[in-house]
């Protein structure tokens, strides 16, 4: 099973936070906002493997733009 994570581009800090705690999930765009990938692929779908999970969730809770979410 999978949960795939995104970011709300439009509450993004631009801190690079996620990107350097997590760069196997997160990366920033051109314009310096994050988004969610699988190897550069899945752009802001990114689906998430279940032994991952509680390392997603902590970049989420950690978030200053509290802008990484799980798709419903």
């Amino acid at each position: 099973m999978t949960k795939i994570a995104y970011v709300d581009k439009d509450n993004c800090t631009s801190c690079n936070q996620c990107a350097d705690n997590l760069p196997k999930y997160f990366q920033m765009d051109d314009n310096d906002t994050s988004e969610t990938h699988i190897g550069g692929e899945n752009v802001n779908q990114a689906q998430i493997p279940e032994e991952d999970w509680k390392t997603v969730q902590k970049e989420m809770d950690e978030c200053p733009g509290e802008c990484i979410h799980w798709r419903k």
